[in-house]
């Protein structure tokens, strides 16, 4: 039960990442409202693995559990960017506290730590891939020649959106977000086709780094 109760925290986490990177459709009262549901959410998904935290500094450290280790890590600073610079954004916080020169720099940690924090949480889930194709298998018996194919076609629309969004120079601040006018459909298309590259990237390193773990022990033994 537990296991599922984590399993539909992630998805909603995802899906409410995917509408709050969706600014310019949802407008601000909408994002801050939606800002502070994913803040309660991600509290509620690190006491559920609480166990996880408490075992951080215990056992051997392979190269599958460092992995996993870095990517929630780096998930973990840019949930905290996102948060800290959210209620930044705050017109009674900056007032009282006289914040406004620091409106623009905000501004870019917070888009920065957006986007940043979406390849992690892509990341992340793609770590735990193979739970959903299980599940998937029991639900739907599609081939496994062709559920490669689609996952491939998935991926290399993704980095044709991740180029043509110019993401890889707005997460090193080298330039703004891209403004332009488009339909809904096409953010969240290639937004999910984005999230699609990097679990894809991330699940196929963790088979890779889990295939070597075990050539290590052969050898060691």
């Amino acid at each position: 039960m537990k296991n599922i109760i984590k399993i539909l925290v992630d998805i909603i986490m995802t899906v409410l990442f995917f509408v709050l990177l969706a600014y310019s459709f949802t407008g601000r009262t909408m994002h801050e409202y939606l800002g502070f549901v994913i803040f309660a959410f991600f509290i509620l998904h690190h006491i559920l693995n609480l166990n996880w935290c408490k075992n951080l500094f215990k056992g051997k450290y392979n190269l599958t559990r460092s992995f996993n280790t870095f990517i929630n890590f780096m998930l973990f600073i840019c949930m905290l960017g996102l948060i800290i610079s959210g209620i930044l954004f705050n017109r009674d916080i900056v007032e009282f506290f006289n914040l406004s020169s620091i409106k623009v720099l905000n501004k870019k940690v917070h888009v920065t730590c957006s986007y940043w924090g979406f390849i992690f949480m892509s990341a992340h889930l793609g770590m735990h891939w193979g739970i959903f194709i299980n599940i998937s298998k029991k639900l739907i018996n599609i081939k496994k020649q062709i559920c490669i194919t689609i996952a491939l076609l998935i991926a290399i629309y993704g980095i044709v959106s991740f180029i043509k969004r110019d993401l890889h120079n707005v997460m090193f601040l080298f330039t703004r977000l891209p403004d332009y006018e488009e339909t809904a459909i096409f953010f969240f298309m290639d937004h999910i086709a984005i999230m699609g590259l990097f679990i894809f990237i991330t699940y196929y390193l963790c088979r890779l780094s889990v295939k070597l773990n075990k050539t290590n022990k052969v050898l060691q033994q």
